[in-house]
């Protein structure tokens, strides 16, 4: 028994073991990538050397005589001696202790574990540890080095990375609905406002007319006026006020069609000619009633300009803005002066021009001109009768005539308004 286990440990000491005492060989195990087997002489020169027996590094590393068999064996631990990187482990037999070892290629194995992180950390570094180092912040978990991450290269971080455009969108959605919030709530408040100042203005100019059918029936029927003058001029006033009123219903019905969608149906060829013809009469009418004049400018050939249009819209815009001449174009106490000029444009459209000589428009009621009812109560009591209405109707029906309605600013006197039709 005792000469097998010889034999055992012979091919032991043969495989990986530590032999003769002269010329101690240092061979890694197999489980270890080991550099070239040296001699103790070469790891250890000069003054590391001793007769029979070499102790190194606190008698981690010693020769010994012939192995025994061997009955105990601790694991490996890492060392260096000065600038060789071994591994030792000591085995206990009946002869004695034996410290047995690998010297590892410490460059190679630096160069192969840097190059395993080259592509995160190409700047890294590998150093030797002191013993004792119980920092284990950049130590290696099986060898005495440290681990130095060197300078991070990191890439620029793109201008607009997923997460930044998902809570740009995000933001942008928020923004968006809240502004769509804010639009519909200020459409709200508009057409409130609008609704109150029409009901307001349209309360004020039916109330006027009606009271005075009221006064004045019931004085006729009562027989409280017996002068056939006066109550001529009497009939003459409710004829007056039945007209307005019937100005009025119209003038709101007519932007209620169009509010609903419904615009003039009724287009037909004409000529300038015919149109002036059939909506002149009551123009004038309608001036005399303010006890102003009506002019009429016709240049030759102008009436025999054709197009197709609606001339009861056309009539409709033509007597509102003679109405509102008519209210408005006082100069002083002057009785109105407006002129209806007809001429073309150079685009080709037929223009119907309505001008008169009264104060003119100021500059700041310019931009509300058109705007339907903008008109209130208290305005409507102190200024010449309407609700505010009548702009803003021409201006649609121009447009639904394929037109266009528009004030003309350059003159210095007076307002002037005028129509383009398509011809």
């Amino acid at each position: 028994k005792e000469q097998k286990e010889a034999e055992e440990v012979k091919r032991e000491v043969a495989g990986g073991g530590m032999a003769d005492a002269k010329g101690a060989t240092i061979t890694a195990p197999a489980a270890v990538a080991p550099g070239p087997a040296v001699a103790l002489d070469a790891l250890l020169p000069g003054d590391a050397k001793a007769a029979g027996e070499v102790g190194v590094a606190e008698g981690l590393l010693t020769t010994a005589p012939r192995l025994a068999p061997v009955e105990t064996v601790s694991d490996f631990r890492p060392v260096w001696i000065r600038d060789a990187l071994l591994l030792t482990r000591r085995a206990t037999s009946p002869a004695g202790v034996v410290e047995q070892g690998a010297w590892l290629d410490w460059p190679g194995l630096r160069a192969e574990l840097l190059r395993t992180v080259s592509d995160l950390f190409p700047h890294a570094d590998l150093t030797p540890a002191a013993a004792g180092e119980t920092d284990g912040a950049s130590l290696l978990a099986s060898l005495p080095v440290r681990f130095l991450p060197g300078a991070l290269e990191l890439p620029p971080a793109p201008r607009w990375t997923p997460l930044r455009l998902s809570l740009a969108i995000a933001w942008l959605c928020v923004f968006t609905a809240a502004g769509a919030v804010l639009a519909v709530v200020r459409g709200m408040m508009i057409l409130s406002e609008r609704r109150a100042s029409f009901v307001s203005s349209v309360t004020h100019e039916l109330r006027t007319p009606l009271a005075t059918f009221k006064l004045y029936s019931e004085m006729l029927a009562d027989g409280m006026v017996r002068d056939p003058q006066k109550r001529q001029r009497y009939l003459e006033t409710l004829t007056t006020e039945a007209d307005r009123l019937g100005h009025l219903v119209e003038n709101v019905l007519s932007y209620s069609r169009l509010e609903g969608g419904k615009g003039p149906s009724g287009r037909a060829k004409t000529t300038a000619g015919e149109l002036l013809g059939r909506i002149v009469p009551r123009l004038r009418q309608r001036a005399a009633q303010a006890d102003g004049t009506l002019e009429v400018v016709e240049p030759e050939g102008m009436a025999a300009v054709s197009l197709e249009t609606d001339a009861a819209a056309v009539e409709q815009i033509v007597f509102n803005l003679v109405d509102n001449a008519c209210k408005y174009g006082r100069a002083a106490d002057a009785p109105p002066e407006i002129t209806v000029s007809l001429f073309r444009h150079p685009g080709g459209a037929l223009v119907i021009s309505v001008c008169d000589l009264g104060p003119g428009i100021a500059p700041g009621e310019v931009k509300k001109l058109f705007r339907p009812f903008h008109k209130s109560a208290r305005e409507a009591a102190h200024t010449a009768p309407g609700v505010g209405l009548g702009l803003a109707l021409c201006r649609r029906l121009a447009v639904e005539l394929g037109g266009r309605l528009e004030i003309d600013l350059r003159r210095e006197r007076g307002a002037c308004f005028q129509l383009q039709l398509p011809t």
